[in-house]
């Protein structure tokens, strides 16, 4: 549903997106209610409250992942988001070459320490 939403937006104003995005609705809410059977069944199983499961409310999921989506896409948008995963991918960068070590100074070093 997230991907869903992140891909299609549910504010599109597309025919084709507010279709696919109300199928996927559709699809959550069936998939919701199919565990929400799930966990009735196993309710009626264990013998006390203490162990039983609270039911998925699919609208409140909806909500959630809706406003998780929103954020997600506000912060992708702002310029700082973007220069700090370009500054992290440099500084990555960066490590990287200044790890990487010759085996002929490493041979040269062991030589140097096992003849004196």
């Amino acid at each position: 549903m997230r991907r869903a939403q992140l891909t299609l937006g549910h504010d599109s104003a597309s025919p084709v997106s507010s279709r696919l995005w109300k199928q996927k609705q559709t699809e959550f809410c069936d998939k919701v209610t199919e565990i929400n059977l799930k966990v009735d069944r196993l309710n009626m199983i264990v013998p006390t409250l203490y162990q039983q499961i609270a039911r998925f409310d699919a609208v409140k999921e909806q909500q959630m992942i809706a406003t998780q989506c929103r954020e997600q896409t506000e912060l992708s948008s702002t310029p700082t988001y973007q220069q700090q995963q370009q500054q992290q991918q440099q500084q990555h960068e960066s490590a990287a070459d200044s790890n990487t070590v010759s085996l002929t100074d490493v041979l040269r070093q062991l030589k140097q320490l096992f003849t004196t």
